[in-house]
């Protein structure tokens, strides 16, 4: 009796590389629901992406989440086939601002975070301007801690690093990492409301 040869399991297609060079492939790619464009877009601009809604949330951790959460969300159900490299992250970053007013307004303890950034809003004349209001605030803050503290803020709110990978970068307890993140949020915040020259 003839024994037939097992099968071999089909080996699955590579994934095709996308790149910020076509951009209207990535994007037609994310309106399909395409999982490895937005696996691709979240590792090569989860960090950024993660920076900006924390500036918006002015150090603030939970809202911070809540607003890259629902900018992905936006970005899930809303996004079109976009042109180039730099009207995406327009788009991304429109999508988180609005994220972020429409969370001010069910969200009535983040109202005091988010009026921080009226006076540098209003008087811009473009999102632009806007962006680089808040994005150079949180800069400046951050160059004015030590590096082990800009580190640990980085990895913790931009990485997504978990607790245990920072404390034993740091030689520190988990504890004390929780400890330390907590301090440096509200030094964050009394800095980029200095640098915004609004009132805490």
């Amino acid at each position: 009796m003839d024994h037939a040869e097992p099968a071999t399991p089909e080996t699955p297609p590579a994934t095709e590389a996308f790149a910020f060079g076509d951009v209207p492939r990535l994007t037609a790619a994310l309106k399909r629901g395409d999982e490895a464009a937005f696996a691709w877009l979240h590792h090569t601009w989860g960090r950024r992406i993660n920076r900006y809604c924390f500036a918006l949330a002015t150090g603030d951790e939970a809202f911070a989440g809540e607003i890259a959460q629902a900018a992905w969300l936006r970005l899930v159900r809303h996004v079109r086939v976009i042109k180039d490299e730099q009207a995406l992250w327009n788009w991304i970053a429109c999508a988180a601002r609005h994220a972020a007013v429409d969370l001010r307004r069910t969200g009535g303890r983040y109202l005091r975070a988010m009026r921080r950034f009226t006076e540098c809003w209003e008087p811009a004349t473009s999102d632009t301007e806007a962006d680089h209001c808040l994005l150079a605030a949180l800069e400046a803050a951050l160059h004015k801690l030590a590096p082990d503290e800009r580190a640990i803020i980085e990895g913790r709110y931009f990485a997504s690093e978990s607790l245990d990978t920072l404390g034993a970068r740091h030689a520190l307890t988990v504890r004390a990492v929780e400890g330390r993140l907590a301090r440096l949020r509200t030094r964050l915040r009394e800095l980029i409301a200095q640098e915004l020259h609004s009132p805490l």
